[in-house]
């Protein structure tokens, strides 16, 4: 993907999640292929409003279930520093984009992700 396909998947995941009192994330599937994190308004519900999907994953270092925290942006993309960082500690190869993703009650992102793209589908445009 290109920079530009990343920045609308970003900018399309964050106003989705602007909009949101709330969302509980979880890995809904993982393989070498993807990985997919999906949202919902509570875990007793069944249906995902969103699910977002990182293609070709190179690195992921996680929790395996977080809720929203609407007062910081959700996902966004590692520049600088921290981006080279990443990429030094855990030998991220070139062409891999690394995501930082925010969760509720951590004071910094704990869900890193390196991949090759991401894809954004909304499934649910009004969950509330």
């Amino acid at each position: 993907m290109i920079m530009e396909e990343i920045n609308n998947e970003i900018l399309k995941i964050n106003d989705y999640l602007k909009k949101c009192l709330w969302m509980d994330f979880e890995f809904a599937r993982m393989d070498g292929g993807n990985i997919e994190i999906a949202g919902r308004i509570d875990t007793s519900y069944y249906d995902f409003a969103i699910s977002i999907e990182f293609e070709m994953p190179f690195y992921i270092s996680s929790l395996l279930n977080w809720h929203l925290d609407d007062s910081k942006i959700f996902i966004e993309l590692l520049e600088g520093n921290e981006m080279w960082d990443i990429i030094n500690r855990y030998h991220v190869e070139k062409g891999n984009y690394i995501f930082r993703v925010n969760a509720q009650h951590f004071e910094t992102a704990p869900i890193i992700i390196a991949s090759k793209g991401l894809r954004c589908e909304i499934l649910n445009e009004n969950p509330f």
